[in-house]
């Protein structure tokens, strides 16, 4: 039987993770200097929208719960929450909010053709174009999208590109209908396997890491993710300067922040000696 904290990690994942990758993994010419304010807006939407799933998976935890029969010695015997049933409360609280979507419109469903453009998909990062990916989605295609990748995964177990086209379309279906939960948890398995691939994955390794910051602290995940965007940051010290590695420097500050101020300090500054335009790193490093 599924566990309490497995459903509500499997909530947290599907509410706040693909959400943070989302904004994460946006390209740095998508975000200009200039919108630095709307970027830092859309990062406290997505915060207060993680808090509010908390607190709806809080009360569903603490919900009262009708006493059990009595037993046969006249005592009654008071029920513990079942685990299923939140399991289903929660996904139908995910469902409701993928349901909420406008319906998408006939002539972009009928644009994606799984046989002429799954191809396409091939290399392709959400975040970087969801155009495509989306077409997929509202012509109700998406599960045989995830199919095709992964019936080429199991095919090349050894190749680092298709197991990331793999990963990639766990993320993107998860990023498009929250209610499918278990991509996010199916994608980090696949960033494993990348990783003992080719642990210098840039993509797989800062995507892991990220998620990971959405867990619940209970789950002791955040100190897995500080090792992970400590490794990116070694890694990237001995590589040439990309503009999207600055974001490595900034949520590793972010996550060391409240334990070791002094630290975080020093790893904002050390991402602005390499990234000295970014105005994220700027900002912290005042």
């Amino acid at each position: 039987m599924t566990s309490t904290p497995t459903v509500v990690l499997s909530v947290l994942l599907a509410a706040g993770a693909a959400a943070a990758v989302s904004l994460a993994l946006r390209p740095a010419a998508s975000v200009a200097p200039t919108s630095a304010a709307d970027v830092a807006t859309e990062l406290v939407s997505l915060r207060e929208a993680h808090a509010a799933l908390q607190r709806e998976v809080e009360r569903l935890r603490t919900a009262p719960v009708a006493a059990a029969p009595a037993a046969a010695g006249g005592d009654r015997v008071a029920a513990s929450p079942d685990p299923q049933q939140l399991a289903a409360a929660v996904e139908a609280y995910l469902q409701r909010r993928s349901e909420a979507r406008p319906a998408a419109a006939a002539a972009d469903a009928a644009a994606f053709d799984l046989e002429r453009d799954v191809g396409k998909l091939h290399g392709s990062n959400y975040w970087n174009d969801p155009t495509l990916w989306k077409r997929a989605f509202e012509a109700g295609r998406m599960d045989e999208v995830v199919g095709h990748f992964e019936a080429l995964a199991k095919a090349n177990p050894k190749d680092v590109d298709a197991q990331m086209d793999l990963a990639r379309a766990y993320m993107a279906y998860q990023q498009l209908d929250p209610s499918k939960w278990q991509n996010s948890m199916k994608a980090d398995q696949v960033f494993d396997t990348v990783l003992a691939l080719d642990e210098n994955h840039w993509e797989a390794r800062f995507t892991k890491a990220v998620s990971y910051t959405f867990w619940p602290e209970f789950l002791g995940k955040k100190k897995d993710a500080i090792t992970h965007f400590e490794t990116l940051v070694r890694q990237q010290e001995l590589q040439p300067v990309q503009a999207h590695q600055a974001q490595t420097y900034l949520y590793l500050g972010n996550l060391l922040e409240q334990s070791d101020p002094k630290r975080a300090a020093e790893i904002w500054a050390q991402g602005l000696r390499r990234h000295p335009q970014d105005a994220a790193l700027m900002q912290k490093a005042k």
